[in-house]
């Protein structure tokens, strides 16, 4: 059966291996990456081991990355790096198709493949998976039943985060297409500063050289909504984020997305999710 994500290969775009998984930095990163080029079997996975700034076009889509996502490029998707920082360092890994597919069907219900990218955050948890999938794949050993079983584990995790992009990460996204490189540096400080309490907004403005009171209309006229509720989703996606982390205190995940109390974080999460973040964290 032809995975649901099979294609023909791209035209205009270069084959590139996928044998060489490879830490690039910013003066190691190969040429070819810079154009448009493609691998033909494999999921490229991106992960960023020290954050810095990273776009990828992938389809023709400029996919701006926050410091702490991540990036999979489905085979045979024409994909480019457009930027990278010079304090950005990558773990560039290829997760075989077969071992996506076979996770790609055990997953109740399969999303359907609109998209040839998977965005995801949790960036711990990808650094740890990262790490250990690159040192199976950089020792060369014969493979065993528990290189299996870890590659079935990281390709279910990777297909976790596929889907329609959570509304926080919309949101960044629509706020970098609207507003360009300001929608990129609101996006980007809102993410950094999401813990803050009260938000700093005036510091925002200032940093765009702007009056909060421009800054709020930009924002209406951008999304349609006040500054202050798209922070609040903001919020919320980042708390969903880090529920999944069962080592993580509830009140600790409060506080570490901006809320005032555990009480106010589980009465809000309830109103956005119709579940408690003991539920949330437990359903996903």
């Amino acid at each position: 059966m032809t995975a649901p994500w099979h294609r023909a290969r791209p035209t205009g775009a270069v084959d590139v291996a996928t044998d060489d998984d490879d830490f690039v930095t910013v003066d190691r990163w190969p040429r070819e990456v810079f154009r448009p080029h493609y691998h033909d079997r494999d999921f490229n996975w991106l992960v960023p081991m020290r954050p810095g700034r990273l776009v990828v076009a992938v389809d023709g889509d400029e996919l701006a990355l926050p410091g702490e996502h991540w990036l999979c490029v489905f085979p045979r998707a024409p994909h480019a790096v457009v930027h990278v920082s010079d304090d950005c360092e990558v773990l560039s890994l290829f997760v075989p198709s077969a071992v996506m597919e076979a996770a790609y069907a055990q997953l109740q219900p399969q999303p359907p493949i609109e998209r040839a990218a998977i965005v995801g955050g949790e960036d711990t948890i990808a650094r740890g998976l990262a790490l250990a999938w690159g040192e199976q794949r950089f020792a060369r050993r014969p493979r065993d039943a528990f290189d299996d079983a870890l590659g079935l584990y990281l390709a279910g995790w990777l297909w976790r985060h596929y889907g329609a992009p959570p509304a926080g990460e919309a949101l960044a996204l629509r706020l970098r297409t609207a507003l360009g490189g300001d929608g990129a540096a609101i996006a980007t400080f809102c993410e950094r500063h999401l813990a803050e309490q009260p938000f700093p907004w005036p510091a925002l403005a200032r940093a765009l050289g702007t009056s909060t009171r421009t800054l709020q209309r930009r924002f209406v006229a951008a999304l349609g909504r006040a500054p202050s509720a798209v922070l609040h989703e903001l919020r919320l996606e980042r708390a969903r984020d880090l529920l999944r982390d069962p080592a993580r205190p509830i009140g600790d995940v409060a506080l570490a997305c901006g809320f005032a109390s555990q009480a106010h974080f589980a009465t809000a999460v309830r109103a956005a999710f119709g579940k408690s973040p003991t539920e949330l964290r437990r359903g996903g």
